[in-house]
């Protein structure tokens, strides 16, 4: 008898098919939206970066040397075309003229004036490599430098699994972050919203 209830056993092959699904399926939906997450991060990231260093180039490139808040505003409304169809909400954007001197016969880098839109801007006079700003990029280390530095901040939001995010992530979940150096295009220098411009020695 229990000879036959074993052969039995190893001959039924009607559940076999379903519970290989019943098993694969957790795998296969998993790798869908992993899939489908990889895809929107990159495209994020790449959004990101595109938007950071089109309002370095046109805050670089300001028909007014001294643009106005709504000058700023504007181009922020411009530039955020890139970022469609993400939410902007939560964008914070920073965009800062920096300049170089030589002082006793060292370089110093730092923040000359600065704009920024749901965030802090850069305080004046911080030096560069100090309070998360990037050191003076090659292209600037010579006396009497100008650029603009563009810093953008967003939080990614996912589709699906935004606990697991915070899980891996922290609190604030996965944050995107670019900062973007790039020349002034204009004969005057650039004096950002309120600012003033960059001492001399």
């Amino acid at each position: 008898m229990r000879d036959r209830l074993l052969s039995r056993f190893a001959a039924a092959r009607g559940g076999v098919a379903a519970l290989e699904f019943a098993m694969i399926l957790p795998l296969l939906v998993a790798g869908y939206f992993g899939t489908v997450e990889l895809t929107r991060l990159i495209d994020v990231n790449r959004k990101l970066s595109q938007f950071a260093r089109t309002m370095a180039d046109l805050s670089g490139r300001a028909d007014n040397s001294s643009p106005t808040a709504a000058d700023m505003a504007n181009l922020t409304t411009a530039a955020s075309a890139i970022l469609r169809p993400l939410d902007t909400s939560g964008l914070q954007i920073t965009v800062s003229a920096m300049g170089v001197e030589s002082i006793g016969g060292s370089l110093y880098g730092g923040v000359c004036s600065s704009w920024a839109q749901n965030a802090s801007p850069r305080a004046r006079l911080t030096v560069n490599g100090s309070n998360g700003l990037p050191a003076t990029p090659a292209a600037y280390q010579f006396d009497g430098a100008r650029y603009i530095l563009s810093e953008v901040t967003m939080a990614y939001t996912p589709m699906i699994g935004s606990n697991l995010y915070r899980w891996i992530f922290g609190s604030r979940g996965l944050v995107f972050t670019r900062q973007i150096p790039w020349a002034q295009r204009t004969s005057a220098e650039i004096v950002m919203p309120g600012g003033s411009n960059c001492p001399t020695y």
